[in-house]
């Protein structure tokens, strides 16, 4: 079937890499922190959708079991109010789940995907704090990790 004039595709806004500087490692069962990650970014176009990745690896020996999660903090969200940050206590909005190749050997780089979301926002031009979370893995998430969001709407074919 061939995708006709008006019939609804996605479409992929830019890319933005999330972390800023050199992030913090990520022992079991912990959040990333908010000096990890951009506080300011923002879902401009209100997309209704996005995608994630991220590129870690683990410090001593890859995990045989566990995941890595994608939280969000809304900010801003009655006037210059906050949502609490996320931890142990609030989970903010829990987005995703990173799948983990547990054959790759733990001292190389590996990328994984959430392939598609549904954007988390009460208001236009959503200002979110992204997390990420060792889910039970057993080991501990490098200090060289790296995040990227790309929002995603639907529109007509050209």
């Amino acid at each position: 079937m061939a995708i006709t004039t008006d019939d609804v595709i996605l479409k992929f806004g830019t890319q933005d890499e999330i972390t800023t500087g050199t992030p913090g490692t990520i022992s079991d069962n912990s959040f990333s922190v908010a000096g990890d990650v951009d506080s300011t970014w923002a879902n401009d176009d209100d997309a209704p959708f996005g995608a994630a990745v991220l590129k870690c690896q683990f410090d001593t020996t890859m995990p045989t079991e566990g995941f890595i999660g994608l939280y969000a903090r809304l900010l801003n969200i009655q006037g210059t109010n906050d949502e609490n940050a996320v931890d142990s206590n609030f989970l903010g909005h829990p987005v995703g789940a990173f799948e983990i190749d547990f054959g790759v050997a733990n001292d190389v780089d590996f990328y994984t995907a959430i392939p598609l979301f549904r954007m988390p926002m009460v208001k236009s031009g959503q200002e979110i704090e992204w997390y990420i979370k060792n889910e039970e893995t057993g080991q501990t998430i490098g200090s060289s990790w790296q995040l990227w969001i790309t929002p995603i709407s639907a529109g007509p074919h050209g």
